[in-house]
Formats: C-alpha cells, structure tokens, sequence
C-alpha cells in the first residue's frame, strides 16, 4: 500500500512571488533575483494578530510563496514518483522569510487540507511520509510540537542544522549573491526575516570572544559586530534585535526535540548527512581589535572542516546521532558530488528515501562501496588559536 509524502524544501528552495501585479512577478529564487524590486521583500515587525506575523513592509507588496526551485529538487521527485509504495507526493511550498511558527500553522492547515481533500474524492488519507531539506526541519520540528505524530507515518530529514549554521552569520555581515549591490540589500533585508535567523548557530561553542570567560550568543544583539547594531537606516537595528529575541525563542521553545520523543516515533526518524566539504565549525569574535569594528567577527581564522555539508556541519545536523537513526554520505567514485543545496540530486539520497519509507522489508542502509555510514555522534576536538571543531564517530 502506498503512502503519500509530504516534501518539505529548505531556506531558497521556494521561489517568491510578488502577486500585486498583473503578472506575477518572480521577486527571489536560487538564480535570480530582480535587482528593482528586491527591497520588496522587507518585512515588518511583528504584529499582534496572528501572534508573530510579519507584513511586507511596501505598502502594494503582497509576496507569497510560488513555485518550487526545479534545478535543485525535480530530478528526487520525479524519482520519487515512480516509487510504487510511494504516492501521490504534495509539496509544501512556504515563504522562508517568514518563522517556521507561522510556517509550522501552514503545514497543519495543508495537512488537514489534504485529509479533507482525499475524503472527497475517496482516498481517505490518514497519514503522511515527510522529506525535509535544510530549513525544512524547522518548519516541520515545529508542526509536531503543534500536531504531534498523528498524521505522521515516517520521516527523512536530509541535511538538517538541526542547531544552525554559521554560514547564516557571514550572510546578516555580508550578504549574498553575484553583485555587490544585491549583496548590499540582502544584509539589510535579511535582518527582517525570522525564518533565516532562526538558521543562527545554537550549538555550544559555535563563537567563543577572544577574551575570556565570556561567552558569546549569536541571538544576543549585543554580542553582534559594532557596524550590525549602529546602522540606523530604516530603523534595522531595532527590527533586527527584536528579530533576534523572537528566532531565540522559537529555537528554545517551539521546536521538538527529537531526543524526547518516544521511542517508537524515534524509529520511524531517519537523518541523512553529508560530509567531505569545506564548513565552518567555529569562530572568535574579538571585542576589541586593534583596527575596525568592536566584536569583530574573524571568518578569515575561523574554524573550517570537511565535517559538513559546505552549509552545515555536522555538529548540528548529527546532533541526535545517539537517538536517532543518523546515516552519512561520503565521497564515492560511483556518486557525482553534491554539496548541501543540491544533496538531494545524490542517488544515494533517493535509494535511502525510498528504502525507509518501504513497510515490507526492512530497512537497509548499506549501499556497494561503503560510502554510507551510521553516524554514533560526534566529538569536539580542539581546532586551535581556542576554537573547537566536532568530528564524527561512525559505529
């Protein structure tokens, strides 16, 4: 018997669309972004109805979520669809920019929208198989802290930062994209954005100030660099600490932890990881360098591994590794390499995935070659100059 899935994308894996136009007008996606109208996608504070809620801050933009970025995510589920005991397969597009709390409401309704939807035309869907990637596992860590497992059959989180990534904080410093002027606006933008902040390192020992014993908090405004917290324009240093305490505490409160849950739902848990690429594990921030701005965050003598993903390391996605069932993709000769934004592209992602979800024998993970491991947990190591980087322990 089949089981329809749920695919849930990651942080840029939902194209945005301005819908206050005759066309409609693709804003943001993974390619592209349209260089006039780009500010559009500034959000509000939060406003007390619906708890939380951000507003596009123009006053004619209405952005919502529109299609899903095909260059990173087809090809899984094309695959995905000749699988017999998988299907039909829904995807839940969401707006990234948005917390993972309103995005975690959404996917209940959509649950709920597709139970009602399968009761009308005689399916009578009770439950759902749900992928994740990237940001994804927020969105849905949250739908169970809501729904809990009730319409859950089992789950795949590929490449999750379960605990964020420091790669979050290069882009609020530096921005992102092709040309400096994108760049430029994306530093401001994204200080307005919740669901990208709440991608801000949570594991312990992520930054450490060069002068002990304080420890330094990535969702704490004032731990941020002096140029971050004194730029005035339009207000963003208020919104981006308000911002800051509203991704904390969604990270602290509103996400499940899947070490507490019971084990039979634990079993139905699998974590795909990937290693061998270049990722920050750690960094220093000096409080006062001899030249340039106060908590100056050194990227430059960070702390960077091949343990990790390129975006993730595994310090945060294998954080779970002694509860739940934690597979890592290694280098192969018979396997192109993907890194983290196209790991679903892997072949081995899509065995897995398919593997897992069967009900009818069981799960085997080893694929010829070896290239996949069980993950025990992970250790931290020292990385020098105070830094401390995590290494992974396979069973």
């Amino acid at each position: 018997m089949s089981v329809p899935m749920i695919f849930i994308p990651g942080i840029k894996g939902t194209k945005l669309v301005e819908t206050n136009k005759v066309s409609h007008d693709v804003i943001f996606s993974g390619l592209q972004s349209n260089f006039e109208t780009i500010e559009d996608l500034e959000l509000t504070g939060p406003y007390p109805f619906p708890e939380g809620y951000r507003y596009d801050r123009k006053v004619d933009a209405i952005i919502r979520a529109g299609e899903l970025e095909g260059l990173a995510y087809a090809e899984f589920l094309f695959d995905m669809n000749d699988v017999e005991h998988i299907g039909p397969i829904y995807i839940f597009n969401y707006d990234w920019r948005r917390s993972c709390r309103e995005n975690g409401r959404l996917l209940h309704e959509f649950v709920e929208y597709l139970i009602k939807k399968s009761e009308a035309i005689g399916r009578n869907f009770t439950e759902f198989n749900f992928v994740t990637h990237s940001l994804g596992n927020f969105v849905l860590r949250n739908y169970l802290m809501r729904s809990g497992f009730d319409r859950v059959h089992k789950i795949v989180f590929v490449a999750p930062p379960f605990r964020g990534s420091i790669s979050m904080a290069s882009v609020v410093l530096t921005g992102q994209g092709w040309f400096e002027s994108v760049r430029r606006k994306i530093r401001k933008l994204i200080k307005t954005f919740p669901g990208a902040l709440e991608l801000l390192p949570s594991y312990d020992k992520a930054s450490v100030f060069d002068t002990a014993p304080l420890a330094h908090r990535f969702f704490e405004f004032d731990d941020w660099q002096e140029n971050v917290r004194t730029d005035d324009e339009h207000d963003y240093p208020e919104r981006f600490k308000r911002t800051l305490e509203y991704a904390r505490d969604t990270v602290e409160h509103h996400l499940a932890d899947l070490a507490a849950l019971p084990e039979a739902q634990r079993e139905r848990i699998l974590v795909i990881a990937r290693h061998g690429y270049e990722t920050y594990q750690s960094l220093k921030v000096i409080r006062t360098p001899d030249e340039g701005p106060a908590n100056f965050f050194d990227f430059e003598n960070a702390c960077k591994t091949s343990d990790g993903d390129s975006a993730v390391p595994h310090v945060s996605s294998c954080c779970w590794a002694d509860s739940v069932l934690t597979l890592m993709l290694d280098d192969a000769w018979l396997f192109r390499e993907y890194s983290h934004a196209f790991v679903l592209k892997d072949e081995r992602v899509q065995t897995l995935v398919e593997r897992f979800f069967s009900d009818t024998k069981p799960f085997d993970y080893r694929i010829p070659g070896g290239s996949v491991k069980k993950v025990e947990g992970v250790k931290a190591v020292a990385c020098g100059k105070g830094l401390k980087k995590w290494e992974t322990v396979f069973a």
